[in-house]
């Protein structure tokens, strides 16, 4: 059976039972068929690309047509990656083109509707938000998988793009992965210092001794093969395969494995043969193991055996390929495999300039609320548009207004909501007939309280009659 899909499988794409997606249409061997991924128990393999329907769209038809196929057998790697492959696009027949050209304009239409959403997104947080700085949307990477001067025919540049653009892209998603980790456990470690330090000495050491245990047991697990080697092997063929060891035979287990039969070892196929190791270390019902580490174990285990057996480097694994590996030096030897966890994955130096980055981000977090409550003014609305209080309310503890919130007492009202008030009368410029009140949130001063009067004391030292204002139902406003 050919190598399907070649020109995308050596950038870490699923073969022929998973070379579509829901909710995306297998592309039939006839014309009739109206058979799903589903209905044919295809997989569903997600790749992290946002033109990922597309890419597999293409790559089913392309399947279809016999002369493609063959041109793909005769071409080696380079070519392919390079998109040098594309030139035979040619030589495809009329309907194929037809469905090619079909796939184009609909992918066009979406990345059109597309970049008018993201516009007018963009435009109505600028009328929110005045002085909001965005990144400009990126047309030329948009769409940079196909050919948009010309929106109507799939031609040769339109298959060349989209082979270049998903090589790159798909080498991108594999280093974003590994950035995501490098995070992901530098956040988990700052976090559980944080949690040290807000702790007094006896939960501290408590802690501290709960961590360690937990550590300890997640340790305490059996050996691992290294991936690939004859005893990992060997274990996969006796207690997942269920055969007796001493009958391993290499060329037999590659059949085994080669789940759909085309021929080859693909990414998923590979991954499936570390499960049973990844099991010796993460127990989904452990609380002392991480899946995210798992998964990042499975995608270095799996990693590095393509790297020793893939020669020519398409991320597939051939049965030639495969047995030439069997009898390397490497393959008998028993080396053992360190789990992520016990290397290093951040030093300190990384650890405290990401903790920097950190608290940065959650301050300017912390500040974008209060920047935005000064800049509508206090309450929520334009100054233009600030509300008069028609209504009183009575200093009672247990006072719930129109809303069920609570009345706060005298202290407890947020800092940011002192401030207008606070800035409007130091020197008694500002009428107190012109500070107003919201009566939505009930977290204004009680009546009576100090804050009230202080702008009618401040006004009457100028000697200008002022009428007392009425209480407030919410937060005072300047």
């Amino acid at each position: 059976m050919f190598r399907v899909s070649i020109f995308v499988s050596m950038f870490i794409i699923c073969l022929r039972d998973a070379v579509v997606c829901p909710p995306v249409t297998e592309i039939p061997k006839t014309s009739s068929s109206s058979e799903t991924p589903d209905e044919a128990g295809g997989k569903d393999e997600k790749l992290g690309l946002e033109y990922e329907r597309y890419l597999k769209e293409v790559v089913g038809i392309l399947e279809t047509d016999e002369t493609f196929r063959k041109k793909l057998e005769e071409s080696n790697i380079s070519d392919i990656k390079s998109g040098e492959i594309a030139k035979h696009l040619d030589f495809v027949g009329h309907g194929i083109r037809s469905q090619l050209d079909e796939i184009k304009r609909k992918e066009i239409d979406r990345l059109r509707q597309a970049m008018r959403l993201k516009g007018f997104l963009q435009n109505g947080l600028r009328s929110s938000y005045p002085g909001i700085v965005l990144q400009e949307v990126d047309k030329e990477k948009i769409l940079g998988h196909l050919d948009h001067s010309n929106p109507n025919t799939f031609e040769v540049s339109d298959l060349a793009k989209l082979i270049i653009q998903a090589t790159q892209d798909l080498e991108d998603v594999d280093k974003k992965r590994k950035e995501e980790f490098k995070k992901y456990e530098m956040e988990k470690e700052m976090l559980r210092r944080e949690q040290l330090k807000g702790l007094d000495d006896t939960h501290r050491k408590e802690e501290e001794k709960r961590h360690e245990e937990m550590q300890k047991k997640h340790d305490n697990h059996p050996k691992l093969h290294h991936p690939g080697n004859e005893e990992q092997l060997k274990e996969v063929w006796e207690e997942s395969d269920g055969l007796n060891k001493k009958d391993f035979e290499p060329k037999t287990f590659f059949h085994l494995h080669d789940t759909n039969g085309d021929g080859f070892l693909d990414l998923n196929e590979v991954e499936a043969l570390f499960q049973q190791e990844l099991d010796k270390v993460y127990d989904p019902d452990a609380p002392e193991d991480d899946m995210v580490e798992r998964y990042e174990e499975m995608n270095r285990m799996r990693e590095h055996f393509v790297k020793e057996v893939d020669k020519n480097n398409d991320q597939l694994i051939s049965l030639e390929e495969f047995l030439d590996s069997t009898k390397s030096d490497g393959y008998r030897k028993e080396e053992g495999w360190e789990p992520i966890d016990e290397e290093t994955v951040f030093s300190e130096e990384e650890l405290a300039q990401f903790q920097e980055n950190y608290e940065q981000l959650r301050f300017d977090q912390k500040q974008k609320p209060r920047e935005e409550h000064q800049e509508v003014g206090g309450n929520g609305h334009e100054p233009s548009q600030r509300v008069a209080v028609e209504e009183h309310r009575q200093p009672h503890d247990n006072v719930v207004p129109v809303g069920g919130h609570p009345v706060q007492q005298p202290g407890e009202h947020p800092v940011v909501q002192q401030e207008p008030v606070q800035q409007a009368h130091p020197e008694g410029l500002q009428d107190p007939r012109a500070v107003n009140f919201v009566p939505q949130h009930g977290q204004g001063p009680p009546v009576g309280h100090d804050q009230q009067q202080q702008p009618v004391v401040a006004f009457q030292q100028q000697q200008q009659p002022v009428d007392v204002p009425q209480p407030p139902q919410g937060h005072a406003e300047a």
